[in-house]
């Protein structure tokens, strides 16, 4: 077979059900699902690696069988440990976790897993998924084999990245960025703040964000935001039908104070930044390290944001590949990490031949492959249009 990297499966949460109370419970994907992929890659003899292995892979220093592949965890969720780890024991698999070390629980805890209720030792109802993970747990799983852990930068957080409008606060995901700014202090706790939605009041003009190891971060005069607060006051904002009022009089505020040029109090300068991305990147390294005692070579850049610049300064300093996110040009470097993600809950018997198509297609297997290149062919037909 000719040369080809194996893919890289990437998922977030994993648990039975999505957590209600959390605000991005999109990002769960159904347990008896992911046992059924796990359940399919071990009934056709698939063999799990990790990425030191799926580097000799890419630099052409092994060849593939096509039973290979590489699955990969990002941001330390709490139900990683409670439901994936001993899952992926059990059908003899090992993943990728990637962790940002500010997201750790620093509490020194071990909670209990599926693993503790098969053996009678707590009640399902004990198992409490929704968290990040600590260092405790995050030891166990590195130690186990199972799991070889990451960096996924150090803060994972988004920052307002321009002065333009993107729309207004009513609760829900829109609003995690700008309260974890307003407080750091609960970024590895947030899942279990009670009031953490309605730390920022409904209405809050909400700006253009982006990733922390690309954002030139703008800060908003706070006077902007006292004068939308009080706009909001006037409105019942708890009411749908009263909100277009409020937002074209804020929008007309925004507009009023951006041409006086009183809408932004500073940008952030180059040097400011770039120590920033040194701190993401370089110090998020270490920590790793000192923690695990174990070397850290490979980053996964949060949200897919990042820049060749970025990627530059993470082998300087001392990675071995980052992943590609949303650069897909740059997908064949060879120290770069194409992946894909499997979040589909399609039923038992599409979700498994979805994934039979995205394996079989990435190792050049026909008729899949065929289909593929059918497919990329129609999107930039499409994109003519």
């Amino acid at each position: 077979m000719k040369n080809i990297s194996p893919p890289v499966i990437y998922y977030h949460s994993v648990a039975p059900a999505p957590f209600e109370s959390w605000v991005q419970k999109f990002l769960t994907f159904d347990l008896t699902y992911f046992e059924d992929q796990l359940a399919y890659l071990q009934s056709h003899y698939f063999r799990a690696i990790f990425f030191d292995e799926w580097l000799e892979f890419r630099q052409g220093k092994k060849k593939v069988t096509g039973k290979e592949v590489c699955l990969a965890f990002d941001d330390g969720l709490l139900d990683n440990w409670v439901y994936v780890w001993p899952l992926v024991k059990i059908y003899g698999m090992r993943f990728t976790l990637f962790v940002s070390p500010e997201c750790v629980d620093p509490r020194d805890i071990v909670r209990p897993t599926l693993e503790d209720f098969w053996k009678g030792d707590c009640k399902e109802e004990d198992l409490q998924g929704l968290g990040y993970l600590s260092w405790k747990e995050i030891k166990l799983m590195q130690e186990s084999g199972y799991v070889d852990v990451q960096s996924h930068t150090m803060t994972h957080a988004k920052y307002t990245a321009s002065p333009e409008l993107d729309g207004f606060y009513y609760g829900g995901f829109k609003g995690l960025h700008p309260i974890l700014n307003a407080d750091p202090s609960i970024r590895s706790n947030y899942m279990n703040v009670p009031d953490f939605e309605s730390r920022l009041p409904l209405g809050t003009p909400l700006f253009q964000e982006r990733s922390a190891v690309i954002a030139r971060t703008h800060t908003i005069n706070p006077e902007f935001y006292r004068e939308a607060a009080a706009l909001a006051e006037k409105h019942d904002l708890q009411n749908p039908g009263n909100r277009p009022e409020y937002e074209a009089a804020a929008s007309a505020l925004h507009t009023r104070f951006q041409h006086a040029g009183q809408l932004v109090q500073s940008v952030e300068s180059t040097a400011e930044y770039q120590a920033r991305l040194r701190y993401e990147v370089i110090e998020s390294k270490k920590v790793l390290e000192e923690k695990l005692e174990k070397p850290v070579e490979f980053l996964c850049w949060p949200h897919g944001d990042n820049t060749p610049e970025a990627h530059a300064l993470a082998l300087e300093s001392g990675y071995l590949a980052t992943t590609a996110g949303k650069l897909i040009h740059e997908i064949h470097a060879p120290d770069r990490i194409p992946r894909f993600g499997t979040h589909w809950e399609l039923g038992f018997w599409m979700n498994r031949q979805k994934l039979q198509y995205k394996i079989a297609s990435h190792y050049h297997r026909q008729p899949y492959y065929a289909l593929w290149l059918a497919n990329e062919y129609k999107n930039k037909i499409l994109q003519l249009f």
